[in-house]
């Protein structure tokens, strides 16, 4: 039997809910409803906004933006043209946000490797393509993030970009101009398809570091005069993997780092803090999460082609989970399970006796990743949805939750299949 015919959960999952609700009200069993928005390959992403200021979360993925709540009203923002699942798309990111500050939600998109990022302006309801504007002429690194890495509360796009890791500040006084480009580092030849960075306070300075497969640049303090940031060397991964995080996951005070091994083949680990080391860095040992082999999970789950991770508190447990899921036919069927099903799925962060694990539960197993997968609460019931674009389509997983008694939540939960 395969990883995937160990877990016979199907698209249920459960999770118990924060201490001192009623014995009745305790257990909490989680569904997902899911909505398929389109076939078409347009895209390795998504997201969502409020796009035409109704209050209600849209979606927006590859040449549309989808009206919520339903998501079968769809509009066109830029010229479509679908792409065939043997070869690439020109959008691996998407990202949203009121770039030009006009009190509208616009959009971001990343485009394959090594060439422009544009941003979209939203018209304000005007119909019509949306006007398009060059942000950065080129963005390498296929896990470029859109975050706020200065501290001033305005997004920047970070990524790599001519062998340099960079930030792209949008200008104040004209977004539609060129954005201000920013060095981390000397040219350190990252190549336009490097894998593997993320975004996070990694030494709990306050500061907002950025994390690559080959360590972690610190930011300096306001006042440094340093040219570049400082590297701190750590092999978190040879190939690399997604998206990387910086979040305290054992629950000890510190910053841990959690990333896939490889973009496209089989590993997913976390790597725990123990400590400065003797040049500033911090010193840290690693935890398998998954491996090539489902004997290497307690849960027998082994994923291959983690290409996009995202982090949510999909229980309400007050702990971060985890989102993610396999990558399909990223290189056709060249690489290492390919043919496996495109499995979505969240991992529960348990730290219970004093052990941390990762209990997965699945969401759904024909619709995977992309580059990105997105997670946020789409139909204001304060519980997070997952929204996906790929080469399968584009999907919309809606949050559901109902008490059940015990037995039924006994009956639904993961069960182990080692001692």
């Amino acid at each position: 039997m395969n990883s995937i015919g160990r877990m016979l959960l199907g698209g249920i999952v459960v999770a118990v809910v924060a201490a001192g609700a009623s014995a009745e009200e305790k257990y909490t069993l989680h569904s997902f409803k899911k909505l398929q928005l389109t076939d078409k390959f347009f895209c390795e992403g998504a997201h969502f906004g409020d796009f035409n200021h109704d209050g209600v979360m849209d979606v927006v993925s590859g040449p549309y933006w989808y009206a919520g709540p339903s998501y079968t009203e769809r509009h066109e923002y830029y010229t479509p043209k679908p792409f065939n699942v043997v070869d690439y798309s020109d959008n691996f990111f998407t990202f949203t946000g009121d770039i030009n500050k006009d009190g509208w939600t616009d959009i971001l998109v990343v485009g394959f490797p090594g060439l422009e990022a544009w941003w979209f302006a939203n018209p304000q309801g005007k119909p019509g393509n949306w006007a398009k504007h060059m942000a950065v002429k080129s963005v390498d690194n296929e896990s470029p993030t859109f975050t706020d890495i200065t501290g001033d509360g305005v997004p920047d796009l970070v990524c790599d970009s001519g062998g340099q890791a960079i930030y792209a500040e949008i200008p104040k006084d004209d977004p539609t101009k060129p954005w201000t480009i920013h060095a981390i580092s000397p040219n350190r030849k990252y190549e336009r398809f490097t894998h593997g960075l993320g975004v996070g306070d990694v030494n709990g300075d306050g500061r907002m570091d950025l994390m690559q497969k080959e360590g972690w640049f610190e930011h300096p303090a306001a006042d440094s005069k340093a040219e570049f940031w400082q590297f701190h060397p750590m092999n978190f991964s040879d190939a690399g993997g997604a998206q990387m995080y910086a979040f305290d996951i054992d629950g000890d005070g510190d910053n841990d780092v959690l990333t896939s091994k490889t973009a496209h083949a089989y590993g997913f680990a976390w790597f725990e803090n123990v400590g400065k080391d003797d040049k500033g860095g911090i010193k840290y040992k690693e935890h398998l999460i998954m491996g090539e082999k489902p004997e290497e999970n307690e849960y027998g789950l082994a994923i291959s082609e983690l290409h996009a991770v995202a982090l949510a508190d999909m229980d309400h447990d007050g702990v971060l989970d985890i989102i993610t899921g396999k990558r399909w036919w990223a290189h056709a069927d060249k690489d290492p399970g390919a043919l496996e099903p495109a499995v979505l799925y969240w991992f529960k962060t348990s730290r219970e006796g004093g052990k941390v694990s990762f209990i997965p539960h699945r969401i759904d197993n024909n619709s995977g990743v992309g580059t990105e997968v997105v997670v946020g609460d789409l139909n204001g019931d304060k519980w997070d949805d997952v929204v996906v674009g790929n080469k399968k389509g584009t999907f919309v997983f809606t949050h559901e939750v109902k008490p059940v008694d015990a037995a039924t939540w006994k009956a639904a939960q993961p069960k182990p299949v080692k001692n």
